[in-house]
C-alpha cells in the first residue's frame, strides 16, 4: 500500500514538472499566495452586481433531482477585476463576473479565476485556501466530525479558511456523500486506502463522491480545484486539469 502512494506521488510530481497546466501559482511561493488571496478576497468585497450562483446555498441542492441546472455554457469563465474603491483596512474592493470565453474576459479587464459560471467558491478567499494546502484529507476529517455535530463539521471547514458561502456547498456535499457512499467510504477510512487504485483509477469511495455529489458540488461551488489549475492529493490526469495561472495579486506578497 505504501509503494502504491510513494507511485501516485511520483506521477503527480511528474505531471507538474511536465504539464503546464500545473504551474498554478504564478513561480511564487504556494503557501504565501494562498495565505494573500486568503486575507485579502472577502465574500464582504465583493461589489455588485453580484452573478446568480454566488453566495451562500441556502437549500439542499440534492432534495432537488432536477439539480444541477444545465449549463448552457460550457466553455465560460469566472473572471475577476479588481476594484480601486477600498474598505476601511484598504482592502480592494473586486468584481467576479461570467463571460462566454477567455478572451472576452481579458478583453474587458478581467483575469480569468475559474473555468466555469461563478458560484458559491468562486471568491479569492477559497481560492487561496485550495492553493495553499492539500484539502482532501482535511476535508475528510471536517465530515467525520459532522457525524458528531454539524456545527463541529462548520467550524472545521472555517478553520481551513473557507467563506461561508463556500462552506454551505460543502456541507451539502459531506451530508449527501454520508448518505450516499458511507458504508465503502468508511471501509476505505478504516483500511487506510490509498486515493488512487494500482490503475490510476479513483479509489470507490472517491468515485462514490465523484458519482453521487459531485455534478452538484461542482455547479454550485463553481470553483474547483481542477479548474482552478490546482493538483491535489488524488492523481488526476493533467489534461483533466485548466491549464491557467493565479497572477493577478495586487501590491506586496
Amino acid at each position: 500500500m505504501k509503494k502504491v502512494k510513494i507511485f501516485f506521488s511520483f506521477l503527480i510530481i511528474l505531471g507538474a514538472l511536465t504539464s503546464p497546466s500545473l504551474s498554478d501559482t504564478c513561480g511564487m511561493d504556494r503557501k504565501k499566495l494562498g495565505d494573500w488571496f486568503v486575507s485579502h478576497g472577502s465574500p464582504d468585497l465583493i461589489l455588485e452586481p453580484i452573478p446568480q450562483y454566488v453566495g451562500s446555498v441556502d437549500e439542499d441542492p440534492y432534495a432537488d433531482p432536477a439539480n444541477p441546472p444545465d449549463d448552457p455554457n460550457t466553455s465560460g469563465v469566472c473572471g475577476i477585476q479588481w476594484s480601486d474603491e477600498t474598505n476601511d483596512a484598504g482592502l480592494r474592493k473586486y468584481w467576479l463576473r461570467n463571460f462566454e470565453n477567455e478572451t472576452l474576459a481579458m478583453n474587458s479587464n478581467f483575469s480569468v479565476t475559474h473555468k466555469g459560471h461563478c458560484a458559491s467558491c468562486s471568491y479569492p478567499q477559497d481560492l487561496g485556501v485550495y492553493i495553499r494546502q492539500n484539502l482532501t484529507s482535511a476535508t475528510r476529517e471536517c465530515g467525520i466530525l459532522g457525524s458528531l455535530s454539524h456545527n463541529l463539521m462548520r467550524n472545521c471547514l472555517l478553520d481551513l479558511g473557507f467563506s461561508l458561502p463556500c462552506v454551505t456547498i460543502w456541507e451539502w456535499n459531506i451530508l449527501n456523500t454520508k448518505a450516499e457512499c458511507f458504508g465503502v467510504c468508511v471501509w476505505s477510512y478504516i483500511t487506510n486506502e490509498p486515493f488512487n487504485k494500482p490503475d490510476g483509477s479513483l479509489n470507490d469511495c472517491l468515485q462514490c463522491d465523484e458519482d453521487k455529489s459531485g455534478p452538484n458540488f461542482k455547479f454550485f461551488s463553481g470553483r474547483t480545484r481542477r479548474n482552478s489549475g490546482i493538483i491535489s492529493e488524488i492523481y488526476r490526469p493533467p489534461d483533466t486539469i485548466y491549464n491557467m495561472e493565479h497572477c493577478y495579486w495586487y501590491g506586496d506578497l
